[in-house]
């Protein structure tokens, strides 16, 4: 919420964690203007209807403001009242990045969503807002990550996990033996686990005298503030690894996962064998109605795990993500009691001793660094950048699923411009259409035996049958017409290729004009015509789906077949075509030769 007054604008975020106070004096133009500006601003993240919830958000709009005002200090000559304000203002506030087409989009996008609606605005100024065009940069979205870099980020992350969660085990084990005075405890652990126990109870270990602040030196022995604290809290470090585990096992954002709170409802209604909790999410990008979403973390089945070789409890917990959550409260159980926050991610700054909250863009770099990974401008092939937004997209890459934004938002931005993708869609296409390019050629392929061919094989049956390739006893039967189907003959019923072999072929008649098997003599151009003539009359009263997926294989193999003969012999067979024969096509055509 804002609080503004003369040059200052007072900030605070929604959850009352961070505030900042932004003083447009240090804008180099006139008071009037300042003052307006800081109007501006307090109007913009105050609005009822899309109020500004985050003090990123507010940082962007302030820095646009600014960045307006030092264009107006540069005009000639300098407006000094917003009255005095134009389009030609706007205009170059706009030229001024046309070098960064990427940062002019956004800040005339800012300017464009503060300056719109204010009623102080001059409506030539506020026109030029809507007047100007800018180029909206091309997205890119984050390439996925190889397998082998994705293990190697993976496997640092689940490392600082494991170290983690062994050491504060390790620490409350101790302070749980202390307090039941366990007499096997050697001075040493007695000495550490009392220190232990007054860091759980007050946050913080006892100090010297005088005011000075610093640490007694029974602390200093048992190994200092960082060592001690670590035994019972998490490091911001380890609380970044965390982060990016379930970034990876929910395929949420990282920056939302960093704001999960530790509240959860459990669905079942008991906790003994715990199996999915819900936690309450924000999205302020979303907008009002749509912000607050449920997150349901599950956890691995039994039957999956086995099936993914993820038998030990190690490896369970890692492919997790509620058991990852659950372990991330207990291991912060502490930090958020002294800290007095409901979030999962509480952490100490065991360097300067304070209580914080969340994980933030610069903990990942710092995590980054301290791991050996290099910047993202330095990454090479098996030294991978570890960046967020490439450990989502690779994560919803793998799963296919959207998970908090839509099947469309999903399939056009996130899936539709990444190169790993598009590869295996190349891939699927190009399995497709070489399909169809197969099934062309088959359809295209059927061999049509002429009446001169006919006229030759009756006396050279065998040197006939070794021309076509087929047994001269094959040969004599599609000759004598004995191995007619409705529209073409068949070398051999029991060779189908949409049957078993040995299996009489079950297919429609239509079909065979598509068949690798099929073959056309002079005695079946009649029917032909006829199936061709009806395949056409048809078309009109079918849908347009329906009649391509039935008729249009079998046409263009019917047109490829009369193509074979003359006009001659197109009009004799309209004129030998029988009423049988007829009534045979309508059958055919009709569906009513088909077996049910």
């Amino acid at each position: 919420m804002p609080e503004a007054g003369g040059t200052l604008v007072r900030f605070v975020a929604e959850s009352g964690e961070q505030s900042k106070t932004y003083d447009f004096s240090i804008c180099e133009v006139a008071p009037e203007l300042q003052q307006w500006l800081a109007r501006c601003l307090s109007r913009r993240i105050g609005t009822a209807r899309t109020p500004i919830k985050r003090l990123s958000a507010a940082e962007n709009y302030f820095g646009t403001l600014r960045g307006f005002a030092r264009i107006l200090s540069r005009q000639k000559p300098v407006p000094t009242r917003p009255e005095e304000l134009a389009g030609t203002h706007v205009r170059a506030f706009v030229e001024h990045y046309d070098d960064q087409p990427k940062r002019q989009h956004s800040a005339f996008k800012q300017l464009r969503s503060v300056l719109r609606n204010d009623p102080e605005l001059p409506e030539d100024a506020r026109q030029a807002l809507f007047d100007v065009r800018v180029k909206e940069p091309e997205l890119i979205r984050p390439g996925a990550y190889t397998d082998d870099d994705w293990q190697a980020i993976m496997t640092a992350a689940r490392r600082d996990v494991r170290l983690a969660r062994e050491r504060i085990e390790a620490g409350q084990r101790l302070l749980a033996r202390w307090r039941g005075g366990d007499p096997m405890l050697s001075r040493q652990d007695a000495e550490r686990g009392a220190l232990l126990d007054i860091f759980d109870r007050t946050g913080d270990l006892p100090r010297q005298p005088g005011g000075k602040g610093n640490h007694t030196n029974a602390v200093l022995r048992a190994g200092g503030f960082r060592h001690l604290a670590a035994s019972l809290c998490l490091t911001r470090p380890e609380a970044t690894a965390f982060c990016l585990l379930l970034t990876a096992l929910t395929q949420e954002n990282f920056g939302t996962i960093a704001a999960w709170p530790a509240a959860h409802f459990h669905p079942e209604g008991a906790r003994e064998d715990e199996r999915v909790v819900l936690v309450e999410e924000s999205k302020p990008r979303r907008g009002p109605e749509r912000e607050h979403m449920i997150a349901a973390l599950e956890h691995l089945p039994d039957e999956v795990a086995e099936l993914l070789g993820a038998g030990a409890d190690e490896s369970r917990l890692m492919r997790s993500p509620l058991r990852l959550y659950l372990l991330l409260l207990s291991l912060t159980e502490l930090s958020r009691r002294h800290g007095g926050t409901s979030a999962a991610f509480a952490v100490l700054n065991h360097r300067l001793g304070r209580w914080g909250v969340g994980v933030r863009a610069g903990d990942v770099r710092l995590w980054a660094r301290s791991h050996g990974f290099p910047a993202a401008r330095h990454a090479t092939p098996g030294r991978p950048g570890v960046d967020t937004d490439r450990i989502r997209q690779t994560a919803l890459e793998r799963r296919r699923h959207p998970v908090a934004h839509s099947r469309h938002t999903h399939n056009d931005i996130y899936l539709k411009g990444s190169s790993t993708v598009q590869a295996d869609s190349r891939k699927v296409v190009g399995a497709a259409l070489r399909q169809e390019v197969a099934k062309a050629r088959v359809v295209q392929s059927v061999p049509v035996f002429t009446a001169e061919f006919v006229a030759w094989a009756r006396e050279n049956l065998a040197e006939a049958a070794a021309q076509a390739g087929l047994e001269p006893r094959t040969l004599k039967d599609l000759l004598d017409a004995q191995r007619d189907t409705a529209a073409v003959a068949c070398v051999d019923h029991l060779a189908s290729p949409l049957a078993e072999p040995g299996q009489p072929c079950t297919a429609s008649f239509l079909q065979c004009l598509t068949c690798e098997n099929a073959r056309a003599l002079p005695h079946h151009l009649p029917v032909q015509m006829a199936v061709r003539d009806g395949i056409l009359q048809r078309r009109p009263h079918l849908d347009p789906p329906v009649w391509r997926a039935r008729f249009s294989a079998p046409l263009q193999q019917l047109e490829e077949i009369i193509d074979h003969f003359t006009e001659a012999e197109h009009q004799q067979a309209r004129d030998d075509l029988t009423v049988d024969q007829q009534r045979l096509v309508e059958d055919l055509l009709d569906g009513r030769l088909d077996l049910r």
